[in-house]
């Protein structure tokens, strides 16, 4: 493909040997210097689709990529990546708020080559002219359709303007709207190169999907406890629509006696608070994580067995989103989602969307009809 001897060695002590859909047809591209515009979702692989070309192509300058992101976790996840390629030579470095910036300045005044940042403390450290663009040579717009979901369009457009370079451009989004196109279009003076690899990945296609339908609100927690006791998840991410449904359901699950160890990640907690949780939730000391669309942003854990929606999301998008939590890099995993039954028509658009029937599921106490009519 291109990659360096080096860059391969460092692969392999990582046991990486076979590239993902989005690595094989992105390097190549990326290596030759074309822009890239590429529909992919989180957990394809598509980190290390441009990270290990950019690092090839390094002069080893400071600020020579700069890499926006929405979420500090998604920072850091990239920054790691880096550091696990760089063989200690590429120096990179996360920068979000939440934190102190006095010490993201003396990392940026020792040189960093790969910059990864969330783009409000980008700007303020633009603005404090502490950081600077004149050695720019890549920009990556890492889940670009998040950023936008998170209203920070107009904080990108703020700082792509502010690049005077030439750069290569390179923007990676599970989905792709008229906005997003029409600002690679412009940043790149629409020379660009689209990879679609999402058709197939809008499906999940390796992750078992199913439903419920709930014929009563006042069932919904105890049809949950039901479905906790049938699957048993090792590890499993639960969505809601808000922080309110988020707490109320954490205390529920506590005072239930399931046995499981429950956490919550939600907008209020700070940062320090967040990690700790996360971290647990990676080390198995925390079972079932409960998240709104919003606060699970970013998040890229192995090993989930399950992805339950509490609630149905409120845009059918977010669904691929969140079931795509499990199932990563080819592994099998299974999400379930709780219907009421006056928002079916909602279930049928997802269905839509991702162009696959979701398989409906009983309980005992509940009556399988005979005949597998339509739903009216």
């Amino acid at each position: 493909m291109g990659v360096s001897a080096q860059n391969v060695d460092a692969l392999k002590t990582l046991e990486i040997t076979n590239p993902t859909p989005v690595q094989a047809k992105a390097i190549p591209l990326i290596l030759k210097g074309q822009n890239i515009m590429a529909q992919a979702k989180t957990g394809t692989g598509k980190t290390l689709a441009y990270i290990l070309p950019i690092i090839d192509k390094l002069a080893f300058k400071p600020g020579e990529c700069l890499v926006i992101v929405p979420t500090r976790e998604l920072a850091k996840q990239v920054h790691e990546v880096v550091e696990d390629l760089g063989n200690g030579k590429v120096k990179s470095y996360p920068i979000y708020g939440g934190v102190s910036i006095n010490n993201q300045i003396k990392k940026l005044e020792q040189g960093i080559h790969i910059i990864i940042g969330t783009p409000g403390r980008l700007i303020d450290l633009y603005k404090r002219r502490k950081l600077n663009y004149k050695n720019i040579r890549f920009v990556v717009l890492d889940e670009a359709d998040r950023l936008w979901d998170m209203g920070f369009s107009p904080d990108i457009k703020y700082i792509l303007n502010s690049i005077k370079t030439k750069y290569q451009f390179l923007l990676f989004s599970a989905t792709l709207d008229y906005e997003i196109r029409q600002l690679v279009k412009k940043f790149t003076r629409n020379e660009f190169e689209f990879l679609n690899l999402s058709r197939d990945d809008l499906t999940v296609r390796s992750t078992r999907q199913f439903y419920y339908i709930i014929d009563l609100f006042n069932k919904k927690f105890t049809t949950f406890l039901q479905i906790l006791k049938i699957e048993k998840p090792d590890s499993a991410l639960i969505f809601v629509n808000t922080k309110k449904t988020a707490s109320w359901l954490f205390n529920k699950l506590k005072n239930s006696k399931t046995g499981y160890k429950i956490g919550i990640i939600s907008g209020n907690l700070s940062q320090f608070q967040r990690e700790e949780i996360l971290e647990k939730f990676k080390k198995r000391k925390i079972h079932l994580l409960i998240a709104t669309d919003v606060a699970a942003r970013g998040l890229d854990i192995e090993d989930i067995s399950h992805v339950f929606n509490y609630d149905l999301p409120k845009y059918p998008e977010n669904y691929v989103h969140r079931i795509g939590r499990t199932s990563r890099m080819s592994k099998k995993g299974t999400a379930i989602t709780l219907c009421l039954k006056d928002e079916y028509e909602y279930l049928c658009k997802i269905e839509g969307l991702i162009n696959k029937e979701i398989r409906k599921k009983f309980l005992k106490t509940q009556v399988q009809p005979r005949k597998n009519l339509p739903f009216y």
